[in-house]
């Protein structure tokens, strides 16, 4: 049975752990790819640690509370729409400021309860509205999802604001929940916001009057479909999502606004991606490419690296599923190209789980473009990079993670055992199985498990074909049966008849190796 490794790409651990010098780690990348104070982000990280947030996503939404939070700061410029209220009502404005900037003095709970009291006291309607939106972004820092998006809802229900105001406080409610759909895996916030977007932000913005805020919600609307889309069964949700890119790049340009432009194709080519694998479409895996390289026209390393790096990545992922779709050594290539590309702004200091994962990746396009390759040099650079991703991918930190690259490992090094009748290669394979089923059981998943016992039992086997040791086709045998009991009883048709046919190959196996004892 061929090797088949299952996606290694984000997954969360299971289990998450905050051991403390793996988050310190984090820290200091964020640090250092955020250009933030070390001050600052301890005070970010915090909810974070509160939350047992998943080791592997802590990047990300520290990246957004920064943004939020440089925002914020940066609003204090318009202290000015305060100077008609009450000179109390100003002042607490004033100091709810305060206590958001750099120092011992930072604390989001004073600034909130400074806000609420201005809120309180203040005598214009409007204002009152403002000084809700700015708890509602501190409650979002500190992962209050559901409290920021009331208290942006109390904002637009304000009487007397005007479309455009009501719209901007609805799409701040919209996104709040996006937010916590997309980062805790919260379909019902999915599932709301889906609904926000249709029948509360889309009535405040027409296309006519306010395209650019009618592009914005269509392009947010994609992304919450896009996102429910994928964690669904299905592809309804994911069609929708495409219809919404497709209606924000006919206002957006290129040339007129070309970061969400970019956006809006980089979220586009993630879509027709998924879209494309559900079809086994490979002409819309060719659209999900071209979407992201009309982004990349736009986001250059050298004006928005980050925004370049996940673009470049998302292309080469797109790129190594259509090269191993096509059987095309030309496009697997490119696909590998482009990851050591992301690599040149994902670092190992800036970012060392990004950098890790995007490691594995190569591997993987490494992997399959050596099978293409007569020689074993690009199947040996495929096993040097995940071993280099399982540097940083260690089992204490991502321990999911850690096994996927374990049996990717062991795809690599079973392949080299192969091609040059190794039998070091082939043990080193077995060894990576065997480490990987240590964390993909049965009980946590039982098709990574089954695959990577499978996956197993082929190591195994072509290493007792090498060396005549019965022990290995028996224990291969064994891998193998536990399996077929699995796909049997779960209806996979067709890896039950692939896992028979290779008992049935191991029980000739079997017989030669006694024959040849005997004789």
């Amino acid at each position: 049975m061929s090797s088949v490794v299952p996606d290694a790409s984000g997954s969360a651990s299971e289990e998450p752990s905050w051991p403390q010098a793996a988050y310190a780690a984090e820290l200091k990348a964020a640090c250092q790819s955020l250009g933030a104070d070390e001050s600052d982000l301890q005070h970010l990280l915090a909810p974070l640690q509160e939350a047992q947030v998943p080791l592997q996503q802590l990047y990300g939404l520290l990246k957004q509370s920064w943004s939020r939070l440089k925002a914020l700061r940066e609003s204090q410029a318009d202290l000015a729409e305060f100077a008609s209220e009450h000179p109390e009502t100003v002042r607490l404005v004033k100091q709810g400021f305060e206590a958001l900037q750099r120092g011992e003095a930072f604390s989001l709970e004073q600034s909130d309860r400074l806000f609420e009291r201005a809120c309180e006291l203040s005598h214009t309607r409007e204002v009152a509205a403002r000084v809700r939106s700015l708890q509602a972004e501190i409650a979002a820092i500190q992962l209050d999802y559901h409290r920021a998006a009331e208290l942006s809802l109390q904002a637009a229900l304000t009487p007397g604001l005007d479309a455009a105001l009501q719209w901007r406080y609805q799409f701040q409610r919209a996104l709040t929940l996006e937010e916590q759909g997309l980062g805790f895996m919260d379909e019902a916030a999915l599932e709301e916001t889906v609904g926000l977007y249709e029948t509360r932000v889309l009535a405040l913005a027409s296309r006519e009057q306010r395209p650019d805020d009618w592009a914005a919600t269509q392009h947010h609307l994609g992304d919450a479909l896009g996102a429910l889309g994928q964690r669904q069964r299905g592809t309804r949700l994911l069609e929708r999502a495409i219809e919404a890119f497709e209606n924000a790049l006919s206002v957006e340009s290129g040339e007129r606004d070309p970061a969400d432009w970019a956006a809006t194709y980089n979220s586009l080519g993630n879509t027709l991606g998924i879209l494309a694998q559900r079809h086994a479409d490979t002409e819309m895996l060719e659209r999900s490419v071209s979407a992201f390289e009309s982004a990349l026209e736009v986001r250059t390393r050298e004006c928005e690296p980050q925004d370049w790096a996940v673009t470049q990545n998302n292309y080469a992922a797109a790129l190594l599923t259509l090269g191993q779709r096509k059987q095309d050594k030309t496009i697997l290539k490119r696909a590998s190209d482009a990851y050591k590309k992301v690599l040149q702004v994902w670092t190992r200091e800036r970012g060392p789980l990004d950098w890790a994962a995007t490691m594995d990746n190569l591997g993987t396009a490494l992997r399959l473009l050596g099978e293409h390759r007569k020689g074993p040099r690009t199947l040996e650079q495929s096993v040097a990079a995940y071993r280099s991703a399982l540097s940083e991918r260690t089992r204490d930190r991502v321990p999911r993670e850690w096994a996927m690259t374990q049996n990717n490992l062991g795809a690599a090094l079973h392949r080299l055992g192969m091609r040059a009748e190794d039998p070091q290669h082939l043990e080193s394979a077995i060894d990576a199985y065997e480490n990987a089923l240590k964390e993909l059981t049965r009980e946590r998943g039982w098709l990574a498990w089954a695959m990577t016992r499978a996956n197993l039992a082929a190591a195994r086997k072509a290493l007792a074909e090498l060396s005549g040791e019965i022990d290995l086709v028996r224990a291969a045998l064994s891998d193998l049966q536990a399996v077929a009991g699995v796909f049997r009883d779960a209806s996979h048709a067709q890896y039950y008849e692939l896992v028979t046919e290779q008992i049935a190959l191991l029980r000739k196996l079997e017989q030669r190796i006694q024959h040849a004892e005997r004789a």
